[in-house]
């Protein structure tokens, strides 16, 4: 019997293979192996990436958009990551840029539709307050 691929399976494959040829070592792993180091959740629902995933999404040079992440105090952190993993449907990865004095936390999207509906809204909580999840 022939197994359906997930939608993380084939992205994974897809980036894998536009990383480069000096990135050998990566090649040669399973794509069963890269499911838990590229994504947070390995083979649960949602697109979060992890250091390395997003590593080599940049490396392969997906194409990614960067907005500042901007939580609302009254949110709990764990509900808004439950949310995130509900509501985007691309690739995502949630990181800090650290300049000088300041840090700030981020979110790049490796999906230009998302993005630009997140322009359309101003920011990343407006989109998501708009979406609404089938159950």
């Amino acid at each position: 019997m022939n197994k359906r691929k997930t939608l993380k399976e084939t992205i994974t494959e897809v980036v894998l293979a536009q990383l480069p040829e000096s990135l050998i070592q990566e090649k040669t792993i399973p794509v069963d192996k890269l499911l838990f180091k590229w994504w947070m959740t390995g083979r649960q629902d949602g697109l979060r990436l992890t250091d390395v995933g997003d590593l080599a999404f940049r490396t392969a040079e997906i194409e990614f958009y960067q907005y500042e992440l901007k939580v609302q105090p009254e949110v709990q952190y764990h509900a808004y990551l439950l949310e995130l993993n509900k509501k985007i449907k691309c690739p995502y990865f949630m990181g800090v840029n650290k300049l000088e004095k300041r840090s700030f936390p981020y979110i790049r999207f490796y999906d230009s539709k998302i993005a630009m509906m997140i322009s359309l809204y101003g920011n990343v909580n407006e989109y998501l307050d708009s979406i609404k999840v089938k159950k």
